[in-house]
């Protein structure tokens, strides 16, 4: 996602490559207007890696370029011996997230050695997560996240059309459904028209889901997505009129910036949040409700949103945002840090 909207507004000013991964899980290729896209299809797991490397590697060795910005993966440090001269940056996004502690501590201290082995230029979207991957402050560049500006239509809060959109992995979204159910089962005159799930998980967790709306009878409100491309969720977000953004609070997530926050707020929403470090952040009483990571803070706040629906405004709440839009951090944060690694 960096990676797309890097290349994106960085190619208003500068010769852009991009290299990777297909942009798009569909498969499909996207092209960028001025950006030169290298695509490439690898498969997962370790195989998939070293695939990636090699390309790194072969692109690096045989072209010149001024900066190369990667974002991190496992194995990044042999790319070592093929610099030349290069200014390397390697990006940070997240940390690993397993919920094995030793697993979690093992991989999360092998990404900070690979990192500054192979570069002083090390950026990520939270000093705070660096802080708890094992980095000095002196050593990472705070390079935050972003989200697009949505149209706005003329939006009314008399039905509440609530959305989610996101990964459903170890996100417990399960949860936002026993608590619709309880709000609902205490508000028999409740305004809830729908509730859309945007995004894919394992298996067992999909099933848990589908499971809990045939005991609640929720499939009248509540409707499963799957996986939808970028560029589609923004008719998604335009029907919407309340944005939930719920990820557990734990260690390892507490200090992660919740993108979907983001995209929700410029898309004029108000969001029901849980209280993580970063959402608390950017959430307060002019743009929604923060709420524990349980069934009844999320029952909870979905009384309190809808409550306090009509004083919510989506211009005020997109127009106090607009500091995130992705164009904005691009030129101003992430263009200067990169102007200045090339030029050392």
């Amino acid at each position: 996602m960096v990676s797309y909207y890097l290349s994106k507004y960085a190619s208003e000013k500068h010769n852009v490559t991009y290299l990777g991964l297909t942009l798009d899980q569909t498969g499909e290729s996207l092209t960028l207007p001025n950006v030169e896209v290298k695509e490439n299809l690898c498969k997962p797991g370790l195989k998939g890696r070293n695939e990636m490397l090699n390309l790194l590697k072969d692109e690096i060795t045989n072209h010149d370029y001024d900066v190369v910005f990667t974002q991190y993966f496992a194995g990044i440090s042999l790319l070592k011996k093929s610099l030349r001269d290069e200014n390397i940056i390697v990006d940070i996004r997240s940390g690993y997230l397993f919920a094995n502690p030793l697993k979690r501590i093992c991989l999360n201290s092998l990404l900070c050695l690979e990192s500054k082995y192979l570069t002083p230029n090390i950026s990520i979207n939270s000093k705070l997560l660096g802080k708890y991957l094992g980095f000095k402050t002196n050593e990472i560049k705070e390079l935050p996240l972003g989200a697009e500006v949505i149209e706005i239509p003329e939006r009314n809060f008399e039905k509440l059309r609530l959305i989610y959109i996101g990964t459903l992995t170890n996100r417990n979204v399960d949860l936002t459904i026993e608590g619709l159910n309880s709000y609902i089962k205490n508000n028999p005159n409740h305004k809830i028209e729908r509730y859309d799930i945007v995004g894919s998980g394992s298996t067992e967790e999909e099933h848990l889901i589908l499971k809990l709306l045939d005991e609640y009878n929720l499939k009248s409100i509540v409707k499963m997505h799957g996986y939808v491309p970028r560029e589609k969720t923004g008719a998604l977000l335009q029907n919407a009129n309340i944005g939930i953004s719920f990820v557990p609070i734990t260690p390892y997530y507490d200090l992660q910036p919740v993108t979907k926050t983001l995209e929700f707020l410029l898309a004029g929403l108000p969001v029901i949040a849980t209280k993580t470090k970063q959402n608390k952040l950017v959430i307060n009483a002019s743009n929604g409700v923060l709420i524990k990571d349980n069934i009844e803070s999320f029952a909870e706040g979905l009384d309190t949103i809808s409550q306090s629906i009509e004083n919510f405004v989506s211009e005020k709440i997109q127009d106090n945002s607009l500091e995130h839009t992705w164009k904005n951090v691009i030129f101003d944060k992430y263009l200067p840090y990169i102007e200045k690694v090339a030029k050392n």
